[in-house]
């Protein structure tokens, strides 16, 4: 027995809960070299914001920066504007594309004009007050900069472990179509997770080397325990939607982190750990009956 009608709850959410928490993303493509690379870099941008605009449903929090547009003081600018407007409760992915390289003490990602060093993007990224943040590295040498990045809660794919895997990557183009592909997508819930995605990529970087019959070159890396709770992107486009179900999905991808957050501490929980899946599976059930009742009227 219901307390109160859904539609209440809801309308009292809507009056009660801060500001709805955004998903940011930054695209960038950085300098080619040549012209397969250039060519390369800007499809897999462009399948990253296509993948973005479906998840979030709109270009307003998406910026992509590529070809002559990806310059070290666009780059700046870009970050500089979401330390602006971003809230500590949103959330930021970023995805950087492109050429890097690191000299045994400093990373630098290859853009057009002068590159920008992994110390000026570490701090550029620390500025921005969104507590979530995804960074992925699919750089060449992006390894070198796995460790300074992991910090205060911020997940870090790069596409190798190590600053001397300095071959140019496989890994931008297989990230580009996991955040499209339902074989990612493992739970079947029609969104994919960093976890999810970083999965998927480097299972077909690894293949893709096999099928060459050659060693690999590069060698995907993930460092953050709460990867699996970082909705990246969704397999379908989100709808319009009234305050009421746009309230009710809020507390569904709340309800789906708590999931996968309370997943990652199930050795820890112990016997406590199945009831309290129970009991948010249960509320997760009962959340999207809601969503479907509210969204047939």
């Amino acid at each position: 027995m219901r307390v109160l009608p859904c539609l209440l709850l809801a309308a009292l959410a809507l009056l009660c809960a801060p500001a709805r928490a955004e998903l940011y993303y930054l695209i960038v493509a950085g300098l080619g070299g040549d012209a397969s690379y250039a060519e390369r870099f800007a499809e897999d941008a462009t399948a990253m914001a296509a993948a973005a605009e479906r998840t979030v449903g709109s270009r307003d929090s998406i910026t992509v920066l590529r070809g002559d547009e990806a310059t070290r003081e666009a780059l700046r600018e870009a970050l500089a504007g979401l330390a602006e407007s971003t809230q500590p409760a949103d959330r930021l992915a970023v995805f950087l594309i492109g050429h890097g390289s690191y000299d045994g003490h400093e990373y630098k990602l290859n853009l057009t004009g002068e590159d920008i060093t992994g110390t000026e993007l570490e701090a550029l990224l620390g500025a921005v007050p969104a507590q979530s943040q995804l960074i992925v590295n699919a750089t060449s040498a992006s390894g070198a900069v796995l460790e300074p990045w992991s910090a205060g809660g911020r997940a870090v794919i790069t596409a190798t472990r190590s600053g001397a895997e300095r071959n140019a990557t496989r890994f931008s183009r297989h990230w580009a179509a996991a955040l499209s592909s339902e074989e990612a997508d493992l739970n079947k819930n029609g969104s994919i997770s960093a976890q999810e995605a970083f999965d998927y990529a480097s299972r077909l970087v690894t293949e893709s080397f096999e099928a060459d019959g050659i060693l690999a070159t590069e060698h995907p890396e993930l460092r953050s325990d709460a990867a699996g709770a970082f909705e990246v992107s969704r397999l379908s486009a989100r709808v319009a939607a009234t305050p009421v179900v746009e309230a009710l999905n809020e507390r569904l991808a709340e309800l789906e982190e708590e999931v996968a957050a309370l997943r990652l501490r199930r050795e820890a929980l112990g016997a406590d750990y199945l009831p309290q899946l129970q009991a948010l599976l249960v509320e997760l059930a009962e959340v999207q009956e809601q969503i479907d009742e509210a969204s047939a009227e």
